[in-house]
């Protein structure tokens, strides 16, 4: 004897996540996270428990429902496909708050402060904020893999926004000093910096700043021309040497190239006495 399933019998058609009409009205990114849920998750949810309730009851008991499996997994495939939706929005909105930030507070600032001293440049102002696609992978993994929020993410990547300071090798400490106190005096918080001149691999200064009145923070590099030349000849090995496992053969070579390149870098006088900060 066959035993029809509800659905076949009233003749509906097996449950479809509807368009998300409710991405359109998110605004900002305060508090969204990438596995809250949804009214349209719900929704899918509700429908899909709905007719697999009705199979169970028509048939006797859940061991009989045939579609049982099929049912749970749509449901969770539903789920991951609002999830994914949701946080490409929030994404997209992040990366418009931050350009917005770079373009109206940090760069008029840089601007500022470069002009106050005529021996030393800002270099790579074009690339001052990263790419969208390399700043979603980024984000995405933060929230898929740490479970931090999509706005707590964006705060996380460390070189958004982020310029390049460039000194004549005798001029280079005082101008980092210098420099420092500029983005004190702008308004900007310390937040880290970190001496690589005694590296092996990379040489110059990194250093991490707060933007008043939000969680973002920028980067800005001191460099002299010549750590700046060797760091974007080697900047191919640094992105491959990421993307390998430690024990990866290649990463001897890689690593052995970026050695013999910065090795060829002057140290200017003073750079090893700079010190390092964590605020």
């Amino acid at each position: 004897m066959r035993i029809d399933r509800p659905d076949d019998a009233d003749g509906r058609e097996e449950p479809h996540l509807p368009r998300l009409p409710g991405l359109s009205g998110l605004s900002g990114l305060s508090g969204l996270r990438a596995s809250r849920e949804t009214p349209v998750e719900a929704h899918a949810y509700k429908a899909d428990a709905g007719q697999a309730d009705a199979g169970q009851a028509g048939q006797g008991g859940p061991d009989i429902e045939p579609d049982a499996g099929n049912r749970i997994a749509r449901a969770l495939d539903n789920r991951a496909k609002v999830d994914a939706a949701v946080r490409a929005y929030a994404i997209d909105q992040g990366y418009e708050r931050v350009s917005e930030i770079e373009k109206e507070t940090v760069t008029p600032a840089m601007r500022r402060i470069e002009a106050e001293d005529p021996d030393r440049h800002l270099a790579g102002l074009e690339n001052r904020l990263k790419g969208k696609d390399r700043l979603a992978e980024k984000v995405d993994f933060d929230v898929m893999k740490k479970g931090r929020t999509v706005s707590q993410a964006f705060a996380n990547v460390k070189d958004t926004i982020r310029y390049t300071f460039v000194y004549d090798e005798a001029k280079y400490t005082a101008g980092v000093y210098a420099d420092c106190e500029r983005l004190v005096s702008a308004g900007f918080g310390r937040f880290d910096r970190r001496n690589s001149w005694d590296q092996d691999e990379y040489k110059g200064i990194n250093s991490r700043w707060r933007i008043p009145g939000s969680s973002q923070l920028f980067e800005v590099q001191f460099h002299t021309q010549a750590s700046l030349a060797a760091k974007e000849e080697t900047h191919s090995a640094y992105e491959r040497i990421r993307s390998l496992p430690e024990d990866d053969e290649e990463m001897a070579d890689l690593r052995a190239y970026q050695r013999e390149v910065t090795s060829k870098v002057p140290i200017p006088p003073g750079a090893l006495g700079v010190p390092d900060y964590r605020l």
